[in-house]
């Protein structure tokens, strides 16, 4: 999944991480705002940011219901990717 373009985990221990939306850490340096207007703009996909305290150090995608399928999956990294290399993160 994500770990293949590079971004880690938020929450460390799989055990602990949600299903339903994945927590990914934003890179230092990274424009995390330029990431999600890429996904949104080029894509069609919408990738939040962190809530709370959260906050600025994460993006959320939540991939659940009838979004669950390995082709959305495969967008989403899809899209990822593009605004890492769009940024100089691959």
């Amino acid at each position: 999944g994500l770990e293949k373009p590079g971004p880690k985990p938020f929450v460390k221990a799989p055990a602990d991480r949600l299903s339903t939306v994945n927590c990914i850490e934003i890179p230092e340096g990274l424009d995390a705002g330029r990431v999600i207007a890429n996904a949104y703009d080029k894509f069609n996909l919408e990738i939040s940011g962190g809530l709370g305290g959260t906050a600025g150090k994460v993006f959320r995608i939540g991939l659940m219901g009838y979004n669950c399928t390995p082709r959305n999956v495969e967008s989403v990294i899809t899209a990822f990717e593009d605004g890492l290399k769009e940024q100089k993160f691959l």
